[in-house]
């Protein structure tokens, strides 16, 4: 449907056409062309009507300059008078804070800037999208797409900033063939047991959960928004809050799989407050890194011994099995079975 913009255009373009045919048919008339009152009586008040639109289109113009000016037009105007000038709009200059600042995002595609690009800035504009969840999208839309409402992200980005999700939130998504793995290590699970995931992502392991019993429920927990809007789609699960180590707990649930975030020893907290959610007898499965293997770090050390006391069991993840996700960390499972009175 044309919209009104298009529509006032087509008009006017109309409308000049028209007047530039009268302003010919002018120069050729002859003085003797209209004669007889009725004639020039008719040719007066034509001309009349025109002078009446050509004011009532001044009149119309004025106001909406006036009303352009009071949006903020005349700042915008100005500013964009002022990149011209200093050569600020030219893409080939743009750094890449600069080309940001100058996207549109609309129906949660980011748009660049319709200006040549130097491929250097273009090259690190597109590794910070991407980084913050974008992807190129060519055909038609010709601008960075999102599976998610990227309302967020769009914005830090437009100020000219990074936006790592990866780094901001230490999501790395666990491939389908380690979730499957490790919740096979997690054992049996029936359609009426308590299940938990603290750290979901977007729902890599409750994928791999539902994959071997599709009616069970999942509790989980998920600080990144954007995984939260992902995992609000999903069936049988129950989203119960953000950051899991700073919830209210009890111990009930019989069987917890996890992949945690690595950093600052996160893995070793999860871990710990893990085994606590746990029923006596309930089983617990979690990926973390080798760092606390080795560290002389007394987390580190009193974890090692708390292993130990609980007879965990550790499996060894096969190396680069995370690198699709972006990291190249070394990478074990844990297991635990909570005895009873323990």
């Amino acid at each position: 449907m044309t919209n009104k913009k298009e529509t006032l255009i087509e008009t006017l373009r109309g409308s000049t056409a028209e007047l530039k045919k009268s302003a010919d048919a002018f120069s050729k008339l002859a003085v003797t062309d209209i004669a007889g009152f009725d004639a020039i009586y008719e040719f007066v008040q034509c001309l009349v009507e025109v002078t009446d639109a050509q004011v009532a289109m001044q009149a119309a113009l004025n106001d909406y300059m006036d009303r352009k000016m009071q949006s903020g037009y005349r700042k915008d105007y100005l500013e964009a008078k002022k990149r011209k000038e200093s050569g600020e709009d030219d893409g080939a200059k743009l750094p890449p804070e600069g080309i940001l600042k100058r996207c549109i995002f609309k129906d949660n595609v980011l748009y660049l800037p319709q200006v040549q690009l130097n491929k250097k800035s273009y090259a690190t504009v597109k590794q910070w999208v991407e980084e913050a969840g974008g992807k190129w999208t060519g055909g038609k839309v010709q601008g960075f797409t999102f599976d998610f409402d990227a309302t967020r992200v769009a914005s830090v980005l437009m100020q000219g900033k990074r936006c790592n999700l990866q780094q901001d939130f230490q999501f790395f998504a666990t491939p389908p063939e380690v979730a499957d793995w490790l919740v096979s290590l997690a054992g049996d699970f029936s359609p009426d047991c308590k299940v938990l995931e603290p750290s979901a992502g977007t729902g890599a392991i409750i994928d791999a959960i539902h994959r071997v019993q599709p009616d069970v429920v999942v509790d989980c927990y998920e600080l990144m928004p954007e995984n939260k809007e992902k995992l609000s789609k999903l069936d049988h699960i129950r989203l119960l809050g953000d950051d899991f180590t700073q919830a209210e707990h009890s111990s009930e649930y019989d069987l917890i799989v996890a992949n945690p975030p690595f950093s600052k020893n996160q893995d070793i907290r999860h871990v710990m407050q893990m085994y606590h959610d746990l029923k006596p007898g309930g089983t617990m499965a979690a990926i973390t890194s080798r760092h606390w293997q080795q560290a002389s770090e007394k987390v580190c050390k009193d974890f090692r011994a708390f292993l130990e006391e609980v007879t965990a069991q550790v499996y060894e993840i096969e190396e680069g099995a995370f690198k699709k996700s972006g990291t190249g960390v070394g990478t074990i499972a844990i297991v635990i079975n909570k005895r009873d009175g323990k």
